[in-house]
């Protein structure tokens, strides 16, 4: 598909339905060496730790030192990623980084990442959409392939919140870590493997969840961000499901952002899914805001819960306010 021209217009239909799709086949993580148990951010607030574990799910996280960089952590991932695909980095069409806390505001992180990938002739996006950034950057891959603009294009979710937190802040302090997740998001013929997606944003309520220039910190109301964000996972997941033409129960696995475990519960018992099929795993990464879709799909690789053929729905709420999910087959 390289350097051809589509002349002619496609459908929604024919793109649907039609001779070009996308799949993801690959997934990777990587996460920072150092290791921060709650207790070590509950001390210095006067709490137990187990009031943050009850209230977040957040046993403990991962945290960049004060010398390390991000797109460090972002190019581990997507090596990893496209080493599993058996993908040589001079195949990448694309590289896009979802992120809200880049190393340097120039270059873009998208683009230190694709010069350490030796992606050489790879074009390169960064994405802010914080929490939905990764699911916003899919559907932009998505997009990109489906329209035969490109054959193979590497994803990376990457946040370290660690750099725009309040220690002094009970309702943020223990909620949020550090990492990395990369997909490899490729062509094939045939239908999609992913999507259709639903995207919204409700940009009136964005104060719920604010991160001040220049670097933060975060504030959040907690208890609206929780109303909301199970409102509209709850919504997503019907609708997402239903223009995949399928339902909720037809899913094998249901990855959600990884914002706090009592969120993810209280999803999974409004949808009546038994727990085996909803991944949660926040107690040792913590909210990595743009990272916890892909980190969540490599957690539930990992662990053979994911594997070639799974129907998956992801499910995103945050800053913004936004929110958003679609259906993928994986692999």
């Amino acid at each position: 598909m390289h350097g051809t021209v589509e002349t002619q217009p496609r459908s929604l239909e024919s793109v649907v339905r039609g001779q070009r799709g996308a799949g993801l086949v690959a997934v990777a993580a990587a996460f920072p060496d150092a290791d921060v148990p709650t207790e070590e951010i509950a001390r210095p607030l006067g709490i137990e730790a187990e009031w943050i574990v009850r209230r977040t799910g957040v046993e403990r996280r991962r945290r960049l030192g004060p010398e390390e960089r991000l797109s460090d952590l972002a190019s581990a991932c997507a090596r990893r990623a496209l080493a599993d695909a058996g993908v040589a980095p001079s195949e990448v069409d694309l590289v896009i980084v979802a992120t809200m806390t880049p190393d340097d505001l120039t270059p873009h992180t998208a683009a230190v990442v694709a010069a350490d990938l030796g992606a050489t002739r790879a074009g390169t996006i960064d994405c802010n959409g914080a929490c939905t950034g990764f699911l916003a950057a899919l559907a932009l891959a998505v997009g990109q392939i489906e329209s035969g603009r490109a054959d193979t294009i590497v994803l990376v979710g990457a946040d370290a919140m660690s750099r725009v937190l309040d220690y002094e802040d009970r309702v943020t302090a223990g909620i949020f870590g550090d990492g990395a997740g990369a997909v490899v998001v490729r062509g094939h013929d045939g239908g999609s493997h992913v999507g259709p997606f639903i995207l919204e944003a409700d940009g009136a309520e964005g104060d719920a969840i604010l991160t001040p220039r220049p670097a933060g910190p975060v504030i959040m109301d907690g208890q609206r961000t929780f109303r909301r964000a199970v409102d509209a996972l709850v919504d997503v997941a019907h609708r997402a499901t239903a223009l995949a033409g399928a339902t909720v129960q037809d899913i094998d696995l249901v990855v959600l952002h990884q914002a706090n475990s009592r969120i993810t519960r209280a999803v999974a018992e409004r949808l009546e899914l038994p727990e085996e099929r909803v991944v949660d795993c926040i107690a040792n990464m913590g909210n990595t805001t743009s990272a916890s879709l892909p980190t969540a799909l490599a957690y539930a690789e990992d662990r053979g819960t994911l594997h070639p053929g799974s129907r998956v729905l992801l499910g995103a709420f945050g800053a913004g306010l936004a929110w958003g999910g679609t259906v993928l087959t994986w692999g």
